[in-house]
């Protein structure tokens, strides 16, 4: 059975099961009106798409060979606690009837037994007799020669002969779902740069134990079921704090353009007054997996700074800045056009700085995995932000990047509260900029 299949009739059976227990709970209770009414079909749909989406935001549809059945079973309680918290709640809201029905919540609590039983069924007896075929894998490594049974392996690769071109041409003729990599510990850079290629892609990634003191300052591992490997997490965010978080990054852009509008109307008149050229600086950043996307600033330098040396860092002191730039940078008011890029989704409130493509580049040959800040998206501020000063150097950028990664790896809704909290108090004392 292939991946797709397992989770195609796994969302299947979900529904069905879910859609049934709605459905019979409503026929149980005392209710006047009919199953078939537009009013149970909203709640029937309702119902079925937040418990969907709440199965996946617990990662209730992993593949079976990633599971332990109890492990799920257990996880599959928890969300029928939360699930039936939420329905509770949003039935309260809409003032749907069933929440006021005789009967229907005891019923339908009732009935939740099938889900366990389906899942039980499904995943345990049919999966175990059905498991889809083993990942087929890439392997990358050095010094001893492990089997790893329960991979298909479809090529080894020395690191010592490791070329970038090398993987694409397999990954396509292969079919290949996963890396592995290997290694008695020595090259390092070439391990940072398999991890850092494959870090944005749908590929999952696989290290070996010995590796873990190479690796932990910079990732997150988890320990795969009757496997010696740790498979490496660049995202930790769940699928339902992914949404939230956006939802909060579009709630707050909107409300600071509009509370703001004033104040950037004057911004934008002082800057004008003050020196010749645009109000706006627009330039090429990096975000999410790379992507390319204008950036918006207030302009804080004379125009055309960079006519004659190109993309370089700012300095201390720098003789380029403005004097309305030099009030707005230690207050951060130049960044505030970014809430633009915000609304539009090129990126988060909390996160990495976007970097220009040019200095991406520079970075990727002296920091191998300076691109794993590409996982998430960037930020106007951030936890590098708050700690750390504008970039000056590539020693600068080193230090910036452990708090980069520290955050990506941390990553919580939590955390952003606290770094936004953290940046009030980094502009009001006015650190961290120049």
């Amino acid at each position: 059975m292939s991946r797709k299949v397992e989770v195609l009739l796994t969302l299947l059976g979900d529904t069905v099961v879910l859609s049934a227990v709605f459905f019979i709970s409503w026929k149980a209770a005392v209710i006047n009106v009919s199953v078939m009414n537009w009013h149970a079909l909203l709640g029937n749909t309702i119902t079925v798409i937040v418990w969907l989406f709440l199965l996946q935001s617990l990662d209730l549809y992993k593949s079976r060979v990633r599971i332990q059945i109890m492990n799920e079973m257990v996880h599959l309680l928890r969300a029928i606690f939360i699930g039936i918290v939420i329905i509770f709640g949003i039935g309260y809201v809409m003032d749907i009837d069933f929440l006021k029905a005789t009967g229907f919540l005891p019923s339908y609590l009732v009935l939740l037994s099938s889900l366990i039983a389906w899942r039980f069924f499904w995943r345990g007896l049919v999966g175990e007799l059905f498991k889809p075929p083993r990942e087929k894998v890439l392997i990358f490594q050095n010094g001893d020669n492990i089997d790893h049974p329960e991979f298909s392996v479809v090529k080894k690769v020395k690191l010592s002969k490791y070329n970038p071109s090398i993987p694409d041409e397999l990954l396509k003729a292969d079919g290949i779902q996963g890396i592995v990599v290997e290694s008695n510990g020595h090259s390092t850079k070439s391990i940072y740069q398999i991890i850092s290629k494959f870090a944005d892609t749908k590929y999952e990634i696989f290290i070996a134990p010995k590796l873990y003191s190479l690796v932990y300052n910079f990732f997150l591992v988890q320990n795969i079921p009757e496997s010696s490997l740790l498979k490496i997490i660049f995202h930790p965010l769940s699928a339902w704090d992914r949404v939230l978080k956006r939802a909060i990054d579009i709630f707050i852009s909107m409300l600071a353009l509009i509370v703001l509008f004033p104040f950037l109307l004057l911004t934008a008149f002082l800057i004008k007054l003050d020196s010749r050229g645009p109000v706006l600086y627009r330039q090429k950043r990096l975000g999410f997996r790379g992507k390319e996307f204008t950036l918006f600033k207030f302009r804080s330098m004379v125009s055309d700074a960079e006519r004659h040396t190109g993309p370089v860092w700012a300095r201390k002191n720098d003789t380029r800045i403005t004097r309305v730039g030099k009030i707005m940078r230690p207050l951060r008011v130049d960044e505030l056009p970014q809430l633009v890029n915000v609304l539009r989704g090129d990126m988060s409130f909390v996160g990495p700085r976007p970097e220009r493509p040019a200095f991406v580049t520079e970075l990727r040959k002296e920091i191998p995995i300076y691109t794993l800040r590409l996982n998430v998206h960037p930020g106007i501020t951030g936890l590098a932000q708050v700690k750390h000063r504008y970039d000056t150097s590539i020693e600068s950028v080193k230090r910036k990047l452990r708090y980069d990664l520290q955050y990506i790896n941390n990553l919580s809704l939590r955390l952003d509260l606290k770094i936004i909290l953290k940046t009030v108090l980094t502009v009001l004392k006015q650190e961290g900029a120049h």
